[in-house]
Order: structure tokens, then C-alpha cells, then sequence
């Protein structure tokens, strides 16, 4: 009953970001006349993440095509286009991009992504149960994502941050990107106060973060996803067909994406199952575990200043928790 309520929660704070998105029909039927020659016979509101407006359209000859709208513009989902190239070389399974359009609606410039819709249903989010899924089903499709991730870190990149447009990155260098980090400590403080959250934790987060320079300084930068996850995994007879979302990719240390994995669901669905089907084990080395949480404690600090922002309560007391919570991982060493 807990869970179902936080469900609903979450679901009524969803709603109230996407209502306010709205995009006119006219331009809808506009974009897939354009990438696909068909007009839009019916469209049905996907109301899922917290990024983009999102529908699945079934055309006039029965296919169906997902579009994504961004309220970033330009040059917005061109970052996914040029990972997508370069994954899908590798063989990982990744949707095709019909069109990226941007376009200036009622005065604000969107970017508009028509993709086609992919065989299966998440594990999260759609009409899969995972939770309910047999304990070895459910390690085993976190295996196939694990061996899936290792391919797309396979992929050398070049500076550090999130991939702009057409493979650029954010900063040239890790200095930069830990400088970057640190530079906002005085906003995230200002937040703190206001969310009566203890000025001592926020200021030994960023001690931490700072102390990571040197390390990081022997980071070689790989293709990261961003944004690896169960809701992000298509699944079709047992198998992940596709791997969604590539909005965050970014080059970096291959264990952004596992901290990002660990902060968000490694409390029910383990991260070790995700490293069990890594192929490349030579991650796992003593530094590790300090990169991840590293990264645990930056993500802590963006998700407490996300939902300040949104007023999102819930998000915010759980965020809190989870920031002392690594702050102990580093007390303890």
C-alpha cells in the first residue's frame, strides 16, 4: 500500500510536468508527413519520464512511430543520433531515428524526434511487472544489460561532460569537468538552507568531489549511456531487443553509468548483477568503488537541486537520506 501510494505521487507530479506540454496536431501530423509520407490516424500520450513530451502514433497504414519533443532546441537529440551510429556498428540493439526536426512553437524553439517504434515492452513502466518476474529471469536480463553496456564503453571518446550535438564533448579535460562540478557548491548551499539540510554535509560532499582531481586525471573517457536503465530496456521472449534513450550520453569514466544505476535502483535490483554480465571485469578495480560513490554523492547533490526546483517533496527526503548515506561510505575509509 506504501509503494502504491508513492506510485501515485509520482504519477500526479508526471502529470503536472507533461500538462504543460502540449503540442499542436498540426505539427505532429506536419513531422510524420515529412519522415514517413503517412498522415497520423490516431496518437496516444505517453506520460513516463520527466524530460520529453511523448507519443506513440499509429500512421494511416497501421504503423506506429514514437515521437519525442524536447523543449531544449537546437541541437537537442542530435547527441543520440551520432551515439546511436556508433553503438549500433558494435551490434548493440538501439531504435532507428527517422527525423530530427527543430522548429520554433509559440515563441519557444523545440526539438522534435520521430523514431521507430520498437518490438517489446520495458521492464519498467510499461506491461512488464519486473518486480513480480522469476529471481533468475530478472538476473538474467540484467546480465544481458551488463554484457550490452560493456560494448558501448568499448568505445574510446575524447574529453570529459555531455556529448553536444555531433560528438563534441562538454570539457576538454577531467579538471575541467571536477571544476565544473564544484563551481556550483554555492547554489546548491543556498538550496540546502532552504531544504533545513545540514551545511556540513553539502560542504564535505564537495571536499570529496574536489579530492578526486588526480584520480580522474588518469581517466581514459569512454561512451557513456547517461541514463542506463530497467525502464530504458525493451524486451521481447525474454531477451532485450533495444536499448532507449540516449538523451544523456556522455563521455567519461565507464562508472558514471554504473553509480547512476546504483543510486536509482541498486536498492532492489542489485548493481552486481549488472557488473556479473560486464565482460570487461578490469573495471572492478580498487577504485571503483570510490569513483561510484563519488559519483552517488554528485548525483545526490543534482537530484536534491532538481526537486527543490520542482517543489518535488518525496524525491527531496529520499535524496537527503541517500546523501548521509555516502557521505558514511567516505567517513568509514
Amino acid at each position: 500500500m506504501q509503494n502504491s501510494k508513492k506510485n501515485d505521487h509520482y504519477q500526479k507530479y508526471l502529470a503536472s510536468i507533461h500538462n504543460s506540454w502540449v503540442t499542436p496536431d498540426e505539427v505532429i501530423q506536419d513531422i510524420a508527413k515529412e519522415a514517413t509520407g503517412q498522415s497520423v490516424k490516431s496518437k496516444f500520450r505517453i506520460i513516463a519520464g520527466e524530460a520529453n513530451e511523448v507519443y506513440d502514433l499509429t500512421l494511416n497504414e497501421g504503423k506506429h512511430v514514437i515521437l519525442r519533443i524536447s523543449t531544449s532546441g537546437h541541437p537537442n537529440f542530435l547527441q543520440e543520433k551520432w551515439a546511436l551510429e556508433k553503438v549500433r556498428k558494435l551490434g548493440v540493439p538501439v531504435p532507428e531515428i527517422l527525423l530530427i526536426k527543430f522548429l520554433t512553437i509559440d515563441g519557444k524553439e523545440k526539438s522534435l524526434c520521430l523514431m521507430e517504434k520498437v518490438e517489446g515492452e520495458p521492464l519498467e513502466r510499461g506491461n512488464i511487472n519486473f518486480d513480480k518476474l522469476d529471481l533468475s529471469l530478472r538476473r538474467n536480463l540484467i546480465n544481458q544489460a551488463g554484457e550490452i553496456l560493456a560494448k558501448i564503453h568499448s568505445i574510446q571518446t575524447e574529453g570529459f561532460g555531455w556529448i553536444i550535438g555531433d560528438g563534441k564533448s562538454e570539457f576538454k579535460t577531467s579538471d575541467d569537468l571536477i571544476d565544473n562540478l564544484v563551481s556550483k557548491q554555492d547554489e546548491v548551499e543556498k538550496m540546502a538552507r532552504e531544504e533545513d539540510i545540514d551545511q556540513v554535509n553539502i560542504e564535505s560532499a564537495y571536499k570529496i568531489i574536489k579530492s578526486f582531481k588526480d584520480l580522474y586525471a588518469k581517466v581514459n573517457p569512454h561512451l557513456i549511456h547517461g541514463d542506463y536503465s530497467h525502464k530504458h530496456f525493451m524486451v521481447k521472449d525474454n531477451k532485450i531487443t533495444c536499448i532507449l534513450d540516449w538523451g544523456a550520453v556522455r563521455t567519461d569514466t565507464p562508472i558514471y553509468d554504473f553509480a547512476n544505476w546504483d543510486y536509482w535502483f541498486g536498492e532492489y535490483i542489485p548493481t552486481e548483477w549488472l557488473k556479473e554480465g560486464y565482460t570487461d571485469k578490469s573495471l572492478f578495480d580498487d577504485n571503483f568503488e570510490d569513483f561510484l560513490h563519488m559519483w552517488r554523492l554528485f548525483k545526490g547533490l543534482e537530484i536534491l537541486h532538481w526537486y527543490h526546483q520542482a517543489k518535488y517533496k518525496p524525491a527531496i527526503e529520499k535524496a537527503k537520506a541517500k546523501l548521509i548515506k555516502d557521505l558514511a561510505y567516505f567517513k568509514a575509509k
